[in-house]
């Protein structure tokens, strides 16, 4: 399925996405690659560390990138290249975002586009030339389900599925290599994404209630504030009183809640369950950039 020689492999800071990036070279050594992470500025400390380590221990040289939003209607995004030292913690240009986009939501999934996939293409395209690379997604062949519907339109391709690596073969990588990502796999990318199921979000806010307080906050200071131009997340508001985070408009109270009850908790393995709690979607357990 790959399109061009100028490769983008895109890394999420997850075990999968990392093992491609470490066997891109023996799987294409003939092709350019450049190794690319999008931050949101609401990502794990503990997946940057790892990124970190990565880049540096197998000398990947990976690129971090940083949305520049702009506040005038009609202005693209831009992006910008920054070291590792120098990456948001903080959510500040994500909440920037907020202020112009509202609240997101799987209604409202605007953050993907604006903190990720424009930041990258255009960066791809100041780098190979417009269109003239292909993305290489860490999608594994066992979760093949999960492949974008617009692959072979965005140049997308699937090195873990070419070569047949599946969640074993993938632990069994990671069981000899030197270096550990210290998060379980439901922790991953930005905290408490809307992408991830309940079960997910719920467990994360037992486990570590810090983590809470930003999506919170965001909720209280912007989710009663309409939109131009968005009428049906508009009506959400006339309807609720605000826009939240999760899905059916759940709130992160509401999930706070719901976590201090008795509840089975998430798995360290990413696993499907015919469940309420475990809807979820394709990004659920790792946010794809280009659908």
């Amino acid at each position: 399925m790959k399109t061009s020689n100028n490769i983008v492999c895109t890394v999420s800071a997850g075990y999968s996405s990392m093992m491609m990036a470490l066997k891109m070279k023996e799987w294409y050594p003939k092709d350019n690659i450049i190794y690319v992470f999008a931050n949101t500025g609401r990502e794990d400390e503990r997946s940057l560390k790892f990124l970190k380590e990565c880049s540096e221990f197998y000398g990947l040289k990976i690129i971090y990138l940083e949305p520049i939003l702009n506040l005038i209607k009609g202005k693209g995004t831009k992006y910008k290249i920054v070291s590792w030292d120098e990456m948001d913690r903080t959510g500040w240009f994500f909440e920037q975002g907020i202020s112009i986009y509202g609240i997101p939501s799987v209604a409202n999934k605007w953050c993907n586009r604006e903190l990720k996939l424009v930041p990258m293409t255009k960066y791809c395209d100041d780098v190979f030339g417009k269109d003239n690379w292909c993305v290489a997604l860490g999608i594994r062949i066992d979760e093949m389900d999960r492949f974008s519907e617009n692959y072979k339109t965005n140049n997308i391709f699937y090195p873990l599925v070419d070569n047949k690596i599946d969640s074993r073969k993938r632990n069994k990588f990671w069981s000899e290599q030197p270096i550990k990502l210290k998060i379980k796999a439901y922790e991953g990318n930005c905290t408490l994404c809307f992408e991830k199921s309940d079960r997910k979000r719920m467990t994360i806010a037992n486990e570590y209630p810090e983590k809470v307080i930003w999506w919170d906050e965001m909720e209280k200071k912007y989710g009663h504030i309409k939109i131009e131009g968005k009428p049906v997340y508009n009506e959400m508001i006339d309807k609720d009183g605000r826009n939240n985070f999760g899905r059916k408009n759940k709130s992160i109270e509401w999930m706070v809640k719901q976590a201090q009850q008795p509840f089975r908790k998430a798995s360290d393995e990413y696993i499907y369950e015919s469940d309420l709690f475990d809807a979820e979607d394709e990004c659920g357990s790792s946010c794809q950039i280009f659908k």
